[in-house]
C-alpha cells in the first residue's frame, strides 16, 4: 500500500493536551511518527476541564479524539493508550514500538517510567519553575486566547493550586523527586551497558519513547514538541541538576534519541 492510499484510509485524529506537558510530548512523539496530520488542541491547565469532562475517562491529558473513515467516534484517554494505538498503524516489525518478541520487557520499562519517573520529574520541575517568572509563558504557550487571559489574572490561584496538587510543599520534596529521577537514569545507565543502541535491543520501542519523553523536562533536549526553557534560564539549582543527568548514559541517550528519532516518521 502506497503512503498516499494509506493517508487516503486514514480517520482524523485531535490530541487534546497541555503543551509543555511530558505525557503530551509522549503521545505527540508517537503520533508525529505514526499519521500523516493530526490536529492538536492545546488548553492552559485547569481550563481544559470543562472541554475533557464531556469525553469520560477522567479530566487528565492527553487525550485523542478518533472521528471519520465511517467508524464511531473513539477517544483514548491515556498517552500509553495513544502508543498502543499507533502501534496498530505501524505494518512493519521492526518498526514497532511493541515488537511482539520483547513486548513484556518493554511494558515493564514503560510502567517505570510512567509510575515513577513521569511524576517525579514534574514534582521536581514545579518545585523549581513554579514561581519562576517564565512560568505563565510556559503554561500559556498555544492555548486560546480567553484562556491566556484568564490564566494571565488568575496565576496566583493556579500556582496555589499545583503546588498542593504536586506535592511541592512536602517537607524535601524536590530532593526526593531529584533521587527518584536518578534512581531510574541509573537503571537505563544499566540497561545501556552493554553497548545496545536502545533500551530493548537494536530498534526504537515504546521504552525509549516514554523515557525519553517523560524526562525531557530533565534534560532539556533539542527538538522538544513544545517550548521548553534553556538551561540558561533555569534556576542555579535546576540548571546543575539538569548538568548532571545530561552527563549520565541514560542523559545522553535522551539527547541522541531527539537528534535522530524524534521526528522520524514510520510509516
Amino acid at each position: 500500500m502506497t503512503s498516499s492510499s494509506f493517508s487516503a484510509a486514514m480517520p482524523e485524529f485531535q490530541l487534546i493536551s497541555l503543551g509543555p506537558s511530558h505525557y503530551c510530548e509522549k503521545a505527540r512523539w508517537a503520533l508525529q511518527r505514526c499519521v500523516s496530520s493530526f490536529s492538536e488542541e492545546r488548553h492552559y491547565p485547569g481550563f481544559h476541564v470543562p472541554r475533557v469532562k464531556k469525553l469520560g475517562g477522567g479530566t487528565s491529558l492527553p487525550k485523542l479524539i478518533i472521528t471519520g473513515n465511517g467508524e464511531e467516534t473513539r477517544v483514548l484517554h491515556d498517552s500509553s493508550d495513544i502508543l498502543v494505538f499507533t502501534d496498530t498503524l505501524i505494518g512493519e516489525e521492526s518498526l514497532k514500538l511493541y515488537p511482539a518478541d520483547r513486548k513484556e520487557a518493554i511494558c515493564e520499562w514503560e510502567d517505570l517510567f510512567d509510575d515513577v519517573l513521569g511524576p517525579h520529574v514534574r514534582r521536581w520541575a514545579y518545585c523549581h519553575v513554579l514561581y519562576h517568572k517564565g512560568i505563565y509563558a510556559l503554561l500559556s504557550q498555544g492555548a486560546p486566547r480567553l484562556e491566556k487571559v484568564a490564566g494571565f489574572l488568575l496565576l496566583p490561584v493556579f500556582q496555589h493550586a499545583i503546588f498542593k496538587l504536586m506535592g511541592c510543599g512536602k517537607q524535601n520534596a524536590k530532593e526526593i523527586s531529584f533521587s527518584k529521577i536518578t534512581s531510574v537514569f541509573e537503571k537505563v545507565d544499566e540497561a545501556l551497558a552493554d553497548g545496545r543502541p536502545f533500551i530493548c535491543g537494536d530498534t526504537l520501542t515504546a521504552a525509549d519513547v516514554t523515557f525519553a519523553s517523560l524526562a525531557g523536562p530533565a534534560v532539556l533536549p533539542k527538538g522538544y514538541g513544545a517550548r521548553l526553557p534553556t538551561i540558561e534560564m533555569c534556576p542555579k539549582e535546576m540548571a546543575e541538576n539538569i548538568q548532571q543527568l545530561r552527563e549520565t548514559p541514560a542523559g545522553k541517550h535522551i539527547m541522541k534519541l531527539y537528534e535522530t528519532q524524534r521526528y522520524k516518521a514510520a510509516i
